[in-house]
């Protein structure tokens, strides 16, 4: 009876969304609905089976909705105010401006997801920036966070699909991060901008800020790694206590209730009026996803994937690249063909380790997320800089998504001997 409830309010909810989308998202997410009922009920499902998968991304769909609330200590302590302050100190300088960006990005995305980029444009949109310097910071500073936090759907779904836990993976998504940022830096190192006059202030109270940020950032992390070893709850789950129980002990503490109250209004006013499109997609794309599983399509996918494994591994990535990103440019979300395809690879008998596996599903997901001008992260850098996303992600960017996916190719082959 329980689990009878549980889908018809997340029916309830996709209702409740889908009246609020525009009508290029109705189109899209309402195909989505619509075809996975018929796909059941062809294969012969009925009553509530025709729903099945409606529930299966409603965790990760919960720490997106969630997310927001952990940046509440950050914001009454002024500590996200006062590093935009350095950003607007900056501003004379245009080098300086690029990296105080990036790594502001790069601070905010593993905690904040895509919601960073809008807070740090928010605040350096009036600043002198060229757009494809602008574009390059947003990229250079997001897309690592993409392979290893556990706040972001890529990592979310594809360790929960593999079995995975967060702390056996978060070695190997942090390590190719690093990578991924080593190879920005020597990709942007002659970056040639005016230098103009830079203001002075004090470098002391600047790192502490820095260093309040990345302790905060740090904590979390561990606590989450501590929590997973002793509980064994799945990482969505304790993503989702802390989103909660974070803000809420910080203000129980504070005992200042106008700011939770006004935290709390802007919160579900968030919710309400902006996350629509997040809750269409996120409970279309489980049932559509789930009722692929069961069709002949599948059957042909697997057959491609096991012989492209036959002849090496670096042809297997090969292959999950194309496919994702093929799909993700007739707008098929990841959060469909992902799960699909690493659910081939683990059970169809393809010689290639789970932790392989794994990241070459998260840094795929990345990829065709940042090249698809019909995905999320490239229409939101490519507005930011008023610029189309093709000319962003391959004109401008180029460069550096050959580079990390060359070297990406040479990490899967390393994971894959090893393991």
């Amino acid at each position: 009876m329980m689990t009878s409830v549980y889908v018809l309010v997340c029916v309830l909810v996709y209702l409740m969304a889908y009246m609020k989308l525009t009508l290029k998202a109705k189109i899209f997410t309402g195909a989505l609905f619509v075809l996975g009922i018929i796909i059941h009920y062809i294969y012969g499902n009925s009553g509530l089976m025709l729903l099945n998968g409606i529930t299966q991304n409603l965790a990760l769909l919960s720490i997106i909705l969630l997310a927001p609330l952990i940046s509440i200590p950050l914001k009454q302590e002024g500590i996200i105010k006062r590093l935009v302050e350095d950003l607007e100190h900056m501003k004379n300088d245009l080098k300086r401006s690029f990296y105080g960006v990036t790594f502001f990005v790069f601070l905010l995305s593993p905690i904040l997801n895509m919601g960073s980029l809008r807070i740090v444009h928010s605040f350096i949109s009036d600043l002198n920036i060229h757009p494809k310097i602008l574009s390059n910071a947003y990229y250079n500073g997001f897309t690592p966070a993409v392979l290893w936090s556990p706040f972001f759907a890529s990592v979310g779904i594809v360790l929960v699909t593999a079995d995975l836990s967060f702390q056996a993976y978060l070695p190997i998504g942090l390590f190719f991060a690093i990578i991924q940022v080593i190879i920005s830096l020597l990709l942007l190192r002659k970056l040639k901008v005016k230098k103009l006059q830079v203001m002075e202030h004090d470098n002391s109270k600047k790192y502490l800020k820095y260093m309040s940020f990345m302790i905060y950032v740090l904590l979390i992390l561990f606590a989450l790694v501590i929590l997973e070893s002793l509980t064994g709850w799945s990482m969505l789950l304790l993503v989702s206590i802390l989103c909660i129980a974070i803000p809420a002990v910080y203000q129980l503490f504070r005992f200042d209730r106008h700011s939770l109250k006004s935290e709390a209004t802007a919160y579900m006013h968030q919710v309400k009026n902006h996350s629509s499109m997040e809750v269409a997609l996120f409970l279309s794309a489980g049932l559509f996803g789930n009722a692929l599983l069961h069709t002949p399509i599948v059957d042909g996918l697997r057959h491609v994937i096991l012989w492209s494994s036959e002849q090496s591994i670096l042809w297997l990535f090969l292959f999950v690249i194309l496919f994702v990103t093929l799909l993700a440019m007739f707008g098929i979300h990841q959060i469909v063909s992902v799960p699909i395809v690493l659910t081939i690879i683990l059970t169809s008998g393809v010689e290639v380790s789970v932790y392989a596996a794994a990241f070459m599903c998260i840094f795929t997901w990345m990829l065709s997320a940042s090249i698809s001008p019909l995905n999320a992260l490239n229409i939101i850098i490519s507005s930011c800089v008023r610029t189309n996303g093709i000319k962003v992600a391959y004109q401008w960017n180029g460069k550096y998504f050959i580079a990390i996916t060359v070297v990406a190719m040479f990490y899967v082959y390393m994971l894959d001997f090893i393991s």
